[in-house]
């Protein structure tokens, strides 16, 4: 992830293709994200009181159900994954958990049976959760358990509120669920409070967000980070041992906080919380139990098997590279503020986007099989714009996809046509940080080649994980600089970008492009040129139904 995003960037920022993908890739996660978080609206309202009542209130309403199946023997999830398992967690850990000064539950993980047992001062019986999420309590004498916990932790839900409530650097959370899930695995299954025991490292913290000192407590060392940039949040911090293990997350919470996400509806009343992590030797045996369901679990698991269940991946294809956040600390919070600011409407918008010419290629990804998509770039010089469309040649009823790319609104207008609908909708351009880090790769020539009936010259870039070669021409009555449409005033924002590349490229225009990842070919990707033709096209908005959700302002 962290040498892919830099040397890829330089030039991807003269192949907007690219950008544009991977930006709508990510709104698209977004606005997913927003709809399921509505649709489940109500695992947030049992959260939002406190942290501990996020699992005890929800297995309060297991208690009653009629949908029972047979009797389990006592850890068959251990016997699923177990080698991924035992790879993530590593350590036995108490877990204790205050809200005012009060002890409310502790957590005991036991790493050699992947498991919890849960006790509440309240409760007369432990709880326990295995390591497939399904929670277990014990109702008269007997133990009964569901997986209604497993469902939600393995996408957004629970451990994504709980982590927005503590306000954590969700980069490092979000990118060990990926891999969770593109191992198969259930992910998440404790809620995530035994998972940040074993995500989070002092590493993950240092930056602007976080002040780091250290401090020494009865003979022994600790680092300490505290908040910096969380309104109402004074006082709140993070602390790691001298192992660098996580030990505590303090918050302290000095006025109604509203969640930063304005997708995400979880607030916390003010007051003080603290979870204590004790990396002590703990023993965990699960009791029998019946399995029972809730009422509606088989339409939720059909919903959101749908929704949070990733692509598998066999082993080698895990790259440990795909999961560094080294490089991108702050930026889930940055592009949700990014959201939040995001004033426009479709109001604002010109009555019509208007095009000269038309660039049509191929784009080629090998993946598992090889997909050809058609993408066309509409080309006007001279204004602050530009757009391609999209086409699956694999699936027709899906339509054509267009994105308007407005530089001085700062948004980018998603246009949909599938069968006989029309959709507009908006979405905010995230700012981006200059970055000063400069790729190192090294870059040759190729020899000259034909395309499109044009003399094109050849360039190669490579590193250690990719190449990357680009052909380009300037025969063309079109050039790149007009093509992308940056001023000198937007391109100071952008990363830096290699003088070499800008010397070959500026001039001139993209024609044929090749990415071969050394490590995983599937991401192999090839972009063709076809043709290039003048032609007028015009973008009314008056022709598309809008949905105007994803802003600010909405």
């Amino acid at each position: 992830m962290k040498s892919r995003f830099t040397f890829f960037l330089s030039i991807m920022l003269f192949m907007s293709y690219s950008s544009e993908a991977q930006l709508l890739k990510k709104l698209k996660e977004k606005a997913q994200q927003a709809v399921e978080r509505t649709v489940l609206k109500k695992t947030d309202e049992v959260v939002t009181e406190t942290t501990e009542i996020t699992i005890d209130g929800i297995t309060g309403s297991n208690k009653t159900d009629s949908d029972s199946q047979k009797t389990t023997s006592n850890n068959e999830a251990f016997a699923i994954h177990t080698e991924d398992k035992k790879k993530f967690f590593k350590e036995d850990v108490i877990i204790k958990m205050h809200e005012n000064g009060n002890l409310n539950q502790t957590q005991y993980f036991d790493a050699n049976t992947i498991a919890v047992r849960l006790d509440n001062p309240k409760q007369s019986q432990p709880g326990f959760i295995d390591s497939e999420g399904f929670i277990y309590t014990n109702n008269n004498g007997e133990y009964t358990k569901s997986s209604i916990i497993a469902l939600q932790s393995q996408g957004m839900m629970v451990p994504t509120m709980i982590l927005d409530a503590y306000k954590l650097p969700p980069e490092p959370f979000l990118a060990q669920l990926q891999k969770q899930q593109d191992l198969g695995m259930t992910a998440n299954p404790f809620n995530g409070i035994v998972e940040f025991a074993f995500i989070y490292k002092p590493e993950n913290f240092r930056y602007s967000d976080f002040k780091e000192s250290k401090q020494s407590f009865n003979g022994k060392n600790y680092t300490k980070f505290t908040f910096l940039n969380e309104p109402g949040y004074d006082g709140s911090y993070v602390l790691f041992d001298d192992q660098d293990r996580l030990v505590e997350i303090y918050n302290k919470i000095s006025t109604v906080n509203q969640s930063t996400n304005p997708v995400n509806i979880a607030s916390r009343s003010p007051g003080e919380s603290l979870l204590n992590y004790n990396y002590s030797a703990v023993e965990v045996n699960l009791p029998e139990a019946r399995e029972v369901k809730m009422s509606g679990q088989g339409l939720m698991e059909g919903v959101m098997g749908n929704i949070v269940r990733g692509e598998s991946f066999e082993k080698n294809e895990i790259d440990e590279d795909d999961y560094n956040t080294n490089n991108s600390k702050g930026m889930v919070k940055s592009n949700q503020q990014t959201l939040n600011n995001h004033k426009v409407t479709v109001k604002d918008l010109p009555d019509s986007y208007d095009f000269d010419w038309k660039y049509e290629t191929n784009m080629i990804i090998e993946s598992n099989k090889k997909e050809e998509i058609n993408m066309v770039f509409l080309i006007k010089q001279g204004v602050n714009y530009q757009a391609s469309q999209i086409t699956d040649n694999k699936s027709k009823d899906m339509g054509k996809s267009t994105m308007i790319f407005d530089s001085n609104l700062k948004t980018m207008i998603m246009l949909t046509e599938v069968q006989e609908n029309t959709i507009l909708q908006l979405f905010p351009i995230p700012d981006t940080k200059k970055e000063s880090n400069k790729p190192t790769y090294k870059m040759t020539a190729l020899p000259n080649k034909t395309v499109m009936g044009f003399n094109c010259m050849g360039s190669k870039m490579e590193d250690d994980r990719y190449i990357i070669t680009v052909y380009h021409t300037r025969e063309t009555p079109v050039k790149l600089s007009n093509f992308l449409s940056f001023n000198t005033k937007q391109h100071s924002n952008l990363y830096e970008i290699d003088p070499r590349i800008l010397k070959q490229f500026s001039d001139g225009f993209i024609t044929e492009m090749q990415l071969v990842d050394k490590k995983k070919s599937k991401n192999n990707t090839t972009i063709i040129g076809k043709s290039l033709k003048r032609e007028k096209t015009e973008i009314k908005k008056s022709d598309y139904q809008v949905i105007d959700m994803f802003t600010g302002k909405n």
